[in-house]
């Protein structure tokens, strides 16, 4: 397409505006991982303890909790670098177990995150390492 067919169909769209559009609807089709995708050595700050686990996160198959506590994330978002999930799992500070809703919150930042684990029983800082 020359310049001028180019003013002709845009005739009123001034040309930054139209090459700004055109990067937006290429950055659109692009397939873009999320910030946290991939895997993560994960560290829960117990009163007294640690305890370590493994994150496994990707766009096609959500979330997967590995290592002292296991379990599938059943909701699961990524906004920018912020991360959330809720799932019930057993209660990671009662030796029993009674099984209970978990709720993190965290940020991304390169290759490390931090949050905190809301449980019923307290919460919890986890920070991770991506491996």
């Amino acid at each position: 397409m020359h310049q001028s067919s180019i003013a002709k169909t845009f005739p009123k769209l001034p040309r930054r505006q139209l090459m700004l559009s055109c990067v937006a609807l290429f950055l659109l089709s692009c397939d873009i991982p999320y910030v946290a995708e991939g895997s993560w050595d994960v560290v829960y700050e117990l009163p007294g303890q640690q305890r370590s686990g493994v994150w496994h996160i990707s766009e096609e198959n959500g979330m997967n909790v590995e290592g002292e506590l296991n379990l599938k994330i059943d909701e699961f978002e990524l906004a920018g670098s912020r991360m959330y999930w809720s799932a019930n799992a057993t209660n990671p500070l009662e030796p029993a177990g009674s099984v209970q809703r978990l709720n993190f919150n965290g940020t991304v930042n390169g290759s490390r995150f931090a949050g905190t684990l809301y449980t019923q029983s307290g919460n919890l800082t986890i920070i991770g390492i991506r491996q």
